[in-house]
């Protein structure tokens, strides 16, 4: 004893040294005796922090319960280290501190209430994790969050038994403060308590919160984080993703931020895409092109459906944002054809038939029917959105389509409705299913109304006989079609004549000389003698 004694006088020693030495021995040594307590609660009163300290980690050792009380004051010294060794001293009591914690909690300022919280988490027992629940109701927003955030490394070593206690004890408070209205930053943060026990128990209490209209914004934001714990990598519930929907389109920005950001990490069904809707014509653009970005990621007809319903009636910006989604979905296939069918501005049509076109050999027998039947009256008639019906049936069905236009041609023709012939033609002859003799009916007409100016420039860039020309490369004998057509002119022969016989071609000379046969003494028939004359 007398060495003990020794010792405890050296904690009143001038050289600091010694009272450290003597603060780290008798904690070593633990000793509990009154002197012992006395001394080493002096030198943590003190004003030293490396004394404070290390008599604190000596007080930690020991656990002398009646002292504790005393040390609260230190959770909030200025030196960080102090704080420190001061809450390992009062958690060190373990669960006997927490009546005595509980009675501070009633006069303690947000800075002292919330280190007490930090011990009450660190202690971890039912008295101290009901204690602290309960302070959450007299906390400010920060310190309940902060307290929240203290019980999650206690969280994360709890063996499975104590989750199921701090699970049950959570659910309880939260159903108190539901009758009693409680303060939102309390069961804001008691619902970021269930988040971080990563329960699949716990979902039905967060989708209740997170769906609560009437719910303060922070608590709902709070109960979707804490939602994403218990659905990381998993299939989220309807109940889940319909919470989560309504969360976003709801006018607070925060909330549906939250939201959004929650629903893009979880993976959703076909038939739960159908949910998105609501968010599709949402008055703000982002939050319809996070819809319309996720819808796009689906596959199925769901999906599909929505998008082209976005597509063919949303404004500008959302219609691109859908086609865009649009450009892998089988799927939604038959909702484009109809879409097509159904559109009366041309712009939104032909938008609709570039979604269509790589899809086009999909299309059902019967829809294709019906798309070319369309195409080919909406040209006859000229109705808007004809080009696009026609670019679609073409893509789907190219040779049936050339069929139609030459029967439409026809039908034209004895109606004597001539004018219009002229561009069915130019359709159906500059496709890739046009015959030579489709080419020719387009070349002659074309060659009919030709200006026919022999100027070189001008033939340069006459269509009709840049079709000539190309005829002449397909074999064709334009020179035998060219003297029996009744419906041209010795005037177009000569013009045709003339042009390629200055490229010294054969055609050029036959036609010249039928001009000379034909034309007897007019001067188109000199003419034509003269230049095969120069030519010869």
């Amino acid at each position: 004893m007398d060495h003990l004694d020794r010792i405890v006088k050296m904690l009143a020693a001038e050289p600091l040294e010694e009272r450290m030495a003597a603060a780290i021995v008798l904690g070593e040594l633990g000793v509990k005796s009154p002197p012992v307590i006395d001394g080493l609660l002096g030198l943590a009163l003190g004003e030293v922090p490396v004394l404070q300290q290390k008599s604190l980690d000596a007080l930690a050792k020991l656990g002398p319960k009646k002292v504790a009380p005393k040390l609260f004051p230190l959770l909030l010294a200025h030196d960080k280290q102090v704080q420190q060794a001061a809450h390992r001293a009062i958690a060190a009591i373990g669960e006997e501190i927490v009546p005595a914690i509980k009675a501070k909690m009633a006069t303690a300022g947000a800075e002292e209430r919330r280190a007490l919280d930090a011990v009450l988490a660190e202690l971890g027992g039912k008295e101290a994790f009901s204690t602290l629940l309960a302070s959450l109701t007299a906390s400010d927003a920060q310190a309940a969050k902060a307290a929240a955030m203290a019980v999650r490394t206690q969280i994360k070593g709890a063996d499975a038994k104590q989750k199921k206690a701090y699970l049950a004890e959570t659910e309880r408070f939260l159903k108190q403060q539901e009758k009693t209205g409680g303060a939102p930053a309390a069961v804001a943060a008691a619902l970021q308590i269930l988040g971080y026990l990563e329960d699949e128990k716990t979902i039905e209490t967060l989708v209740h919160y997170a769906s609560d209209e009437k719910a303060a914004p922070s608590v709902r934001q709070e109960a979707i984080i804490a939602l994403r714990f218990p659905l990381q990598k998993k299939i989220a519930v309807k109940e889940v993703i319909g919470a989560l929907i309504d969360a976003a389109a709801a006018e607070d920005r925060m909330l549906a931020q939250t939201a959004l950001m929650t629903l893009g990490g979880l993976e959703i069904t076909s038939a739960q895409a159908r949910r998105m809707e609501k968010l599709l014509h949402h008055p703000e653009i982002d939050r319809a092109r996070f819809a319309i970005e996720q819808l796009g990621r689906q596959q199925g007809a769901d999906a599909g459906k929505l998008l082209v319903g976005v597509l063919a009636t949303g404004d500008k910006k959302r219609a691109e944002l859908a086609a865009n989604a649009l450009h892998d979905n089988l799927d939604a296939v038959p909702f484009l054809t109809k879409a097509l069918l159904e559109a009366t501005d041309a712009d939104r049509a032909w938008q609709i038939r570039n979604v269509l076109r790589p899809f086009a050999k999909k299309i059902g027998a019967a829809a294709k029917k019906q798309i070319l039947e369309e195409a080919i009256e909406g040209l006859a008639q000229h109705s808007p959105g004809w080009e696009a019906l026609l670019g679609v049936a073409r893509d789907a069905d190219p040779a049936g389509t050339a069929e139609a236009l030459r029967g439409l041609i026809t039908k034209l023709k004895k109606a004597k409705k001539l004018e219009q012939v002229l561009p069915v033609l130019g359709i159906l002859g500059r496709s890739e299913h046009a015959t030579p003799e489709d080419l020719y009916a387009l070349t002659a007409l074309e060659l009919a109304k030709s200006q026919k100016d022999l100027r070189p420039t001008a033939r340069a860039a006459d269509e009709c006989l840049k079709l000539i020309d190309k005829l002449v490369k397909l074999g064709f004998d334009v020179s035998t079609a060219l003297k029996k057509d009744k419906s041209l002119d010795l005037e177009a022969l000569y013009y045709v004549g003339f042009h390629f016989i200055e490229d010294d071609h054969a055609l050029g000379q036959e036609l010249l000389e039928e001009v000379v046969k034909k034309g007897g003494r007019t001067k188109l028939a000199k003419m034509a003698k003269n230049k095969l004359a120069l030519a010869a």
